[in-house]
C-alpha cells in the first residue's frame, strides 16, 4: 500500500527549499489570479487544501479579497493558519475533506497548489470537480500540480535516493488527464508549466460552464 504524505509533519517541517520555490509560484499565481479576475470588484475565493496556506498573505496583500474561504482536512494546519489572521482578514476556515464536501457556497474564484496529485485517478477526478462545484457560473478553477517533465522525474529520483522525499503519494499529472475531468464542467483558458522550482508544476486555468 503507498505511503501517504504526512502533513502535519509537513507543516512542522517544510523543506528548507520551499521558501526559494516559493516565490516563483507566488509571483506566477497572483499574477495569474489577477488577470482572469480584473472585473470583479468584491472578490470571494475558495482556497482548497489551504490549511496554513504559503500564500495567504500575499494574497490578502496583493488581491484583497471580499471573502477568502480556505477548506483543509488538516485541522493541525487550519489552527495554524488561525494564529496567521485576523478579524479584518475576511477569512473562514473550513474542516471538510475536498472529496466529499458538504458546502452550499460557491465563489468567483477557486484554486489549489499542489492538492490534486495527492489521490488516485478517480480521487484526482473528483477532487477537479470539487474545484467547478464550488464555483458560480462563469468563474474561475486555478489548479497546479506536479508535471512528470524529466526535470521533474531527475530531481525527485535524487530526493528519494537521500531519503528527503516526503510527498509519498505524489503523483504527477499531464495536463491532458487534468483536462480530461475539467473540459466536463469548464473551459480552458491557459496552461503553463513553471520550470524554475524544478519539481516542475502546471498551472491551469479554466472558466467554469454558465449553463
Amino acid at each position: 500500500m503507498l505511503k501517504k504524505t504526512d502533513w502535519t509533519a509537513y507543516y512542522d517541517r517544510p523543506y528548507k527549499t520551499a521558501s526559494i520555490t516559493r516565490k516563483f509560484t507566488e509571483r506566477i499565481l497572483i499574477n495569474t489570479i489577477k488577470k482572469y479576475t480584473k472585473d470583479k470588484d468584491r472578490l470571494s475565493l475558495i482556497e482548497l487544501g489551504g490549511a496554513n496556506s504559503a500564500f495567504l498573505e500575499t494574497i490578502i496583500d496583493k488581491i484583497k479579497p471580499a471573502e477568502y474561504l480556505i477548506i483543509d482536512n488538516s485541522q493541525a494546519g487550519l489552527d495554524k493558519t488561525k494564529n496567521r489572521i485576523s478579524e479584518t482578514d475576511n477569512i473562514m476556515l473550513f474542516n471538510q475533506d475536498i472529496l466529499n464536501l458538504n458546502f452550499d457556497r460557491q465563489v468567483d474564484l477557486v484554486f489549489s497548489v499542489g492538492v490534486i496529485e495527492h489521490f488516485d485517478r478517480a480521487g484526482t477526478q473528483k477532487a477537479i470537480q470539487s474545484h467547478f462545484d464550488l464555483l458560480k457560473p462563469g468563474g474561475i478553477a486555478l489548479i497546479t500540480f506536479p508535471t512528470p517533465t524529466l526535470l521533474y522525474r531527475i530531481v525527485r529520483f535524487l530526493a528519494e535516493l537521500t531519503g528527503l522525499w516526503i510527498f509519498h503519494d505524489e503523483r504527477p499529472l499531464l495536463f491532458e488527464e487534468v483536462n480530461e475531468t475539467a473540459k466536463l464542467y469548464g473551459t480552458k483558458q491557459s496552461f503553463k508549466i513553471i520550470w524554475p522550482i524544478m519539481l516542475t508544476q502546471g498551472i491551469a486555468v479554466f472558466q467554469k460552464n454558465r449553463s
